[in-house]
């Protein structure tokens, strides 16, 4: 009985602490007029709603970018054709670091990237 409680209280932690980090993800790509690689950001609050203010992001840890993000928390940004790693910030939320995203031309990536709020007293991870 012991071990099916400690089971049941890791596995618990487990699926908390990977629920609490946010997510980026893509889904979906399609075809596109543009010559070069296009990506098109949709932010998401912790309540699923649209994330319009306050976030910055960092591409493959160059320079901080803040995005100019529209009403449904959409962002579009053309990029040249290659793979890119994303680590979002917004703060009092948990950072959202993307896996690599292959960027191909003529065509525009769909992402979602959906934030959660970060406990008071927690640090974030950077």
């Amino acid at each position: 009985m012991q071990k099916l409680i400690l089971f049941v209280f890791i596995c618990f932690c487990a699926i908390t602490s990977s629920a609490q980090a946010g997510f980026c993800k893509i889904t979906k790509a399609s075809p596109d007029k543009c010559s070069k690689a296009k990506i098109t950001f949709k932010f998401l609050n912790p309540q699923g709603k649209p994330a319009t203010s306050h976030l910055t992001f960092r591409v493959n840890g160059d320079e901080i970018i803040q995005p100019e993000i529209d009403k449904t928390g959409t962002y579009e940004m053309e990029v040249e054709p290659g793979t890119y790693l994303y680590n979002f910030y917004v703060k009092y939320w948990h950072d959202v670091n993307s896996k690599p995203i292959v960027l191909k031309p003529k065509t525009n990536t769909f992402v979602t990237v959906k934030f959660e709020a970060m406990e008071i007293g927690t640090t974030p991870v950077k």
